[in-house]
């Protein structure tokens, strides 16, 4: 009879355990004699997940970026819902208010003035990064409950380097998200030119990689893309440096369509990083910020004509005495001029890697060696004396030869909203693949992470252009 209680009440105990299953998740009800069966997700190790690829990831990228470790975080951002996002919105003044004035005795007080004010909106941009497998691929890297995780970390440092040459990209422009624009099409093999969409900027080969995707449009806000549609895209195969063209894999119909001066944007056949009605997509970067109008009209919501502030120091280098070379004396007029506008002094230098090149070649040549019997050739830590700092160059790949930058760092803020994040709004961060004909077994993942750049007081940085190139690729 004992046993047969224990055997009851253990069946009962059962049973109560499934109602309470049954309870919390509806998908398991009863089916006949049993319960239906209930698919296996990844929900446990949703949190496991994010604690261990979300914020590694995301310094990952940070400190593998040539830029974005130079800007200071700022996670004092207004959210607010618009049609365009979250957003930060920020006082300057312009023009300070009040009077002074030397008087004598008895006389009127100064008369105060107005102060002139403005309000800029800075708009963060989402950035995206997905990884796909099929089904068979997941089977044969799962071994054991963590095979999402083994898998992870395998596709992760892909995913990464491709989030880290956009952002890179993205801090050089001006938001507008043009990679080039197109100077000949022979079959499929694309020169270009203009790097980034300026006039005047070289090696604009230097703005893709192999294996991404681009759209193409007549116009530089990419309003209408050639061939809409599912062949809109075409996929970079390889890199001519020598020639600066791209060799590319597309549909006919669109290669047919790309003509000269088009533009070239990231994108694929469902999307693109061009503006979207005239509002930017992509980070607004160090050619939005480091500009006095020649590039970006308007910066943050706040015009540049008539705003002193607002417009940074724009040397043109090509000019004699400098002809095209970073020289001592070239540095030496941009910091003077960008202090004696704005009170403020450069903390760093950031150029495209022949820049350093041009200014060691002019030092090297007031070099006298004294003992050519030992004697060590090249250079380690290149860096320059202005008044009372010692900057040393820190280059960027990606940035054309023709300019370099002077900043000063605490003019500049970088806006983020939380970190990157793998998105798991299902329970899981894996996507079952699905098209017109129905579902497969195929599964993808992807992360997200809000971003912007923003310079505070775009007259305490110099741009310098008209550089030459060093050497030839």
């Amino acid at each position: 009879m004992k046993r047969v209680i224990t055997s009851r009440l253990a069946a009962f105990a059962v049973l109560a355990a499934m109602f309470l299953v049954a309870a919390v998740n509806p998908a398991w009800a009863f089916s006949g004699i049993g319960f239906a069966g209930v698919t296996t997700t990844t929900a446990s190790l949703d949190t496991l997940m994010k604690v261990i690829y979300s914020d590694p990831l995301m310094r990952d990228i940070v400190s593998d970026s040539e830029l974005m470790d130079l800007f200071k975080t700022d996670m004092n951002v207004k959210t607010e819902e618009t049609t365009g996002g979250r957003y930060i919105e920020m006082a300057h003044y312009l023009r300070l208010a009040g009077a002074a004035g030397a008087r004598a005795e008895n006389d009127y007080l100064p008369v105060p003035q107005l102060p002139r004010a403005a309000n800029s909106r800075i708009f963060l941009k989402k950035i995206l990064g997905v990884v796909e497998m099929t089904g068979d691929v997941m089977e044969k890297v799962v071994s054991d409950e963590g095979s999402f995780i083994n898998y992870m970390e395998r596709a992760l440092p892909d995913t990464k380097q491709r989030v880290v040459n956009e952002i890179d990209r993205m801090y050089i422009g001006y938001g507008a998200a043009i990679k080039a624009r197109v100077v000949s099409v022979v079959g499929s093999v694309i020169t270009v030119d203009r790097a980034l969409g300026v006039t005047g900027y070289a090696d604009a080969w230097l703005q893709f990689s192999e294996g991404e995707t681009l759209t193409f449009s007549s116009t530089p806000a990419g309003a209408v893309l050639k061939n809409a549609g599912t062949t809109q895209a075409a996929l970079v195969e390889s890199i001519n440096e020598t020639n600066n063209a791209i060799t590319v894999t597309a549909d006919a119909a669109l290669l047919a369509a790309i003509a000269a001066n088009d533009y070239i944007f990231a994108g694929d056949q469902s999307g693109t990083s061009s503006q979207n009605g005239g509002v930017d997509r992509e980070i607004s970067g160090l050619l939005a910020g480091v500009d006095n109008g020649g590039i970006l009209a308007t910066y943050n919501n706040i015009a540049r004509a008539g705003n002193r502030n607002w417009n940074a120091r724009v040397i043109d280098g090509s000019v004699a005495p400098y002809n095209g070379v970073l020289t001592e004396d070239l540095l030496m007029v941009a910091d003077v001029a960008t202090s004696a506008v704005s009170g403020a002094k450069i903390d760093v230098l950031v150029t495209n890697p022949h820049a350093p090149i041009g200014y060691w070649k002019a030092l090297r040549a007031n070099r006298v060696i004294n003992d050519p019997r030992s004697y060590t050739g090249g250079v380690a830590g290149l860096s320059i004396m202005l008044g009372d700092r010692t900057l040393t160059f820190k280059t960027a790949r990606k940035l054309p030869p023709q300019i370099a930058f002077g900043l000063t760092t605490s003019s500049w803020r970088r806006f983020t909203l939380g970190q990157w994040e793998w998105v798991s709004r299902g329970g899981s961060v894996w996507n079952l693949v699905t098209d017109a004909v129905g579902r497969k077994d195929a599964y993808f993942a992807f992360g997200k992470m809000y971003e912007q750049l923003a310079c505070i007081n775009p007259r305490q940085n110099f741009r310098i252009d008209g550089l030459l190139r060093q050497f030839n690729y």
